[in-house]
This record gives structure tokens, sequence and C-alpha cells, in this order.
């Protein structure tokens, strides 16, 4: 079983119409899919993550979504969007995937430049293969990443919102993290589509989330005496 990281490009720069009007309106924006599953090939569910004044994003899903049964709501600095959707044959194709392979969505899947999916997969070679090997031919597949699955949950990862976790991964896949630095809080920006000097300010909190991590964990005491 392995991890596998994967970057979806649609070519029209979004997987449903949906997403298409979420760019188009001012104020609102894409961060991630938290969760998704068809509940019938007709009719699917998605938690989104989206960004924005509460009283945009509430707006602009007001009009969007009259017909179907939804909840909004903020936690903290997050909007989370639960709705009901009827899915195209593209992001209908990608759901079948997780139903007829031994393939699993690690979540979330979060949004990068130019509309793409960020997505972690678990699964085995072969059936991974087999998977990536139906993705529809309007999507583009790279793979990023393959690592071994590790099951232990990383907690400070966990203390993160999706948009803090996505910021932070590429940071250290520019190699902002790198000696010497490799990259900068502008390219950083134009990754995820935020300001450079927005991105050294997130950057910041992480960091001082991840110093806090770090100095508060247990330290387990061992009976075996340890050489400096």
């Amino acid at each position: 079983m392995r991890h596998y990281d994967v970057r979806l490009s649609p070519a029209d720069g979004w997987f449903h119409p949906f997403e298409k009007r979420i760019d188009e309106h001012e104020g609102v924006e894409r961060v991630a899919i938290q969760r998704i599953r068809l509940a019938t090939d007709e009719l699917g569910l998605v938690l989104y993550e989206l960004g924005g004044e509460f009283d945009r994003v509430e707006a602009f899903v007001d009009d969007e979504l009259g017909p179907f049964d939804y909840w909004l709501e903020a936690f903290g600095d997050r909007i989370l969007l639960c709705s009901q959707f009827v899915p195209n044959e593209t992001v209908r194709a990608l759901l079948r995937i997780t139903r007829e392979f031994q393939v699993f969505l690690d979540p979330p899947m979060t949004y990068v430049r130019d509309g793409d999916l960020r997505v972690t997969y678990l699964a085995t070679e072969p059936s991974f293969q087999r998977a990536m090997a139906v993705v529809p031919e309007d999507v583009d597949v790279v793979l990023e990443t393959k690592q071994p699955f590790e099951p232990d949950e990383n907690v400070f990862l966990a203390t993160l919102t999706s948009q803090q976790r996505r910021l932070l991964r590429t940071a250290i896949d520019l190699g902002y993290y790198a000696s010497p630095r490799e990259t900068t809080y502008d390219e950083i920006g134009r990754e995820v589509g935020i300001a450079g000097g927005t991105v050294g300010e997130h950057l910041r909190k992480i960091e001082a989330k991840l110093v806090d991590h770090v100095v508060s964990e247990p330290i387990s005491e061992s009976t075996t005496p340890q050489q400096l």
C-alpha cells in the first residue's frame, strides 16, 4: 500500500461548471474539497471548503444552489459548504475510480494554480495503475510523489487548516526550506493564488504552530542511559 500524490489538471480549468461559476464570482474562491462521493449515478454529495467573506459566499451559494439541499457554515476562518450536486461525466468517471477499484481517497483535495486539484490516493501499485488508466481524456494526470503508506496520523498537520496545509506543502515542494533557499514568497503565491506578502505572514503562523507543537510534545522517560 502506498500514498500517491497526484495533480489532476482539467482541460478547461475546472472539473464541474459550479467551479467555473465560483471562479467568475468576485470575492469567492475554491480552497479544497473535504469530502465527495456519488450517492447515485445521477446525484452526488460534496463538502467544499471555500474562501472569502462569509456574507459574499452566502449570497453566492443562495443564488446558485436554491433547488438543492445544502448547508453553509463558518468554522473560525474556514467556510464549509455541504451540498448535493448533479455530476457531469468527468466528475462521475473520476468518482467511479474509488468505487470500482481498490483505491481510496485521502482527503482533503486541495486546489492549486489554474484550477488543478492535488489529490492523494491510497492503493497498491497494480490498483493505482489500473485506476489511472481510466481517468477521463480531458484530465491530465501528473504523479508528484509516491511513498509508503504510514497509518499513524500526522498530529501536527491535523492542527492546520486546508489552506495552511496547501501553502506549507507548496513551500516545501518549491524548495522554500531547502538550503540554500530555492524559491520566494512571490513564486509560492503564484502557485497557490495569493499575494507574496500574504505568503510570508501565513508561513510565519504555521511555523509558530510547529514550534508550539514540538515544545508541547511530551517527552517519554527512558530507563536506558542515553549517550549525548
